[in-house]
């Protein structure tokens, strides 16, 4: 079977309008949400102390780069508020699951962008640009150590241990599940595909 092409096939005409909209120019509901996540923020202490889980961009607790100005820290700001979007949307379409191991842990799940964020500013906030996993083959997706091949079945490259390729296929679907809303757009996973090949000689996993 060949990698299916609807992606947005139970979707209605309006939530179609408003998606392509919405994909034209991502940033126009920004301003909204950030609205909501500072109300979010006054209200919720629990949210306060620890932050919003499962972004694969954040930075690493151990790492305390130099304090950022003023306009690097609005920029700052607005792109964790951009990747914290991206993950409920993510995390919404793929109900709060796991693509590959059906994972339901919010805490262990992460929203991983299939094209990185920092390489294609167009598509950061487009949920075809991103797959929902746990947070090793989150890892491994990100750092190019896994993919999907053209049948949604995962690939593990040949440079990887074998401990770490049984932990890796431990638990694992043989092919991605994909969602009910906006599936993987097939031009990413090939983009995906050719910077993993460009890096590695593989066979399936």
């Amino acid at each position: 079977d060949s990698l299916p092409r609807k992606g947005m096939s139970n979707v209605s005409r309006l939530d179609r309008e408003v998606w392509a909209e919405f994909l034209a120019d991502p940033d126009t509901l920004l301003p909204i949400y950030e609205e909501q996540h500072a109300w979010l923020l006054q209200h919720d202490r629990a949210t306060t102390r620890h932050g919003m889980p499962g972004l694969s961009e954040d930075v690493a607790d151990d790492i305390h780069p130099p304090a950022p100005q003023a306009t690097e820290r609005l920029v700052l700001q607005r792109q964790r508020l951009g990747q914290d979007f991206f993950r409920r949307m993510i995390l919404a379409a793929w109900n709060g699951r796991c693509g590959l191991t059906g994972i339901e842990d919010p805490r262990l799940l992460n929203a991983s962008h299939i094209v990185a964020w920092h390489e294609d500013a167009q598509n950061r906030l487009n949920p075809r640009n991103g797959i929902c996993l746990n947070t090793l083959h989150d890892r491994a997706f990100d750092r190019h150590l896994i993919t999907f091949d053209e049948n949604l079945r995962m690939v593990i490259a040949d440079d990887v241990p074998e401990q770490a390729r049984r932990a890796l296929s431990c638990g694992a679907e043989k092919r991605l599940r994909l969602p009910e809303r906006f599936a993987p757009d097939p031009t990413f996973l090939e983009q995906h595909r050719q910077r993993f090949f460009s890096h590695h000689q593989t066979g399936p996993a």
